[in-house]
């Protein structure tokens, strides 16, 4: 199989909407020969240049035509191309949980080092440096539900809501929020977080 293949198959295993850097195929051949693949796909029309180094391998509707990536794969994207991981704001764990409704109208991701601000096509991409650390690629369910009760502040957090997280958090989701507890800064956070790991 040829590198171009292998390029093609690594892209295509990861499916449509998927968000990417030259980086995450640098185990297939060396930058420069990467970099000359991805602009032979790029003009054969298989991916799409979001930016200097960012492509798409882009999600398509009948009637819509090409659809625009995901906020958060593009953040992911752009952390893994310096060793970091990108996961939600509050106001996105909110509406990635089930909390909100509300689309969140920035789009702000928190990681464990990084701090970059990008224009990537018609979208502003910041990427804040969190104090909630994490090395799972995949936003758990734990770091969600702090996150959407971080967000929602002292006062704000109501007996639904923390119904809500009790009904959707597992004895193992209990055990990681009960761990984190000790790094929680606000006594009011702490004692939501309690109420979902004791009930």
């Amino acid at each position: 199989m040829s590198i171009v293949q292998k390029t093609l198959k690594r892209i295509r295993g990861k499916g449509k909407g998927w968000v990417f850097t030259p980086k995450d195929l640098l185990d297939l051949d060396n930058r420069s020969n990467i970099d000359t693949i991805l602009q032979q796909i790029l003009d054969d029309g298989i991916i799409f240049r979001l930016d200097r180094g960012i492509y798409h391998y882009a999600k398509t509707h009948p009637k819509l035509g090409v659809l625009n990536p995901d906020p958060m794969k593009i953040a992911q994207a752009i952390a893994r191309q310096k060793g970091d991981i990108a996961f939600p704001d509050g106001a996105r764990s909110l509406n990635m949980l089930g909390l909100s409704t509300q689309v969140p109208a920035k789009n702000i991701f928190y990681t464990n080092f990084t701090k970059k601000d990008v224009c990537v096509g018609a979208q502003n991409i910041s990427l804040i440096p969190s104090q909630i650390k994490s090395k799972r690629i995949t936003p758990p369910l734990d770091y969600l539900i702090l996150q959407s009760l971080r967000y929602l502040g002292d006062g704000n957090i109501t007996d639904d809501i923390l119904k809500r997280c009790i009904d959707m958090t597992s004895d193992k989701d209990k055990k990681r929020l009960t761990k984190a507890i000790p790094t929680l800064k606000g006594a009011w956070l702490v004692e939501a977080v309690r109420k979902i790991t004791q009930s």
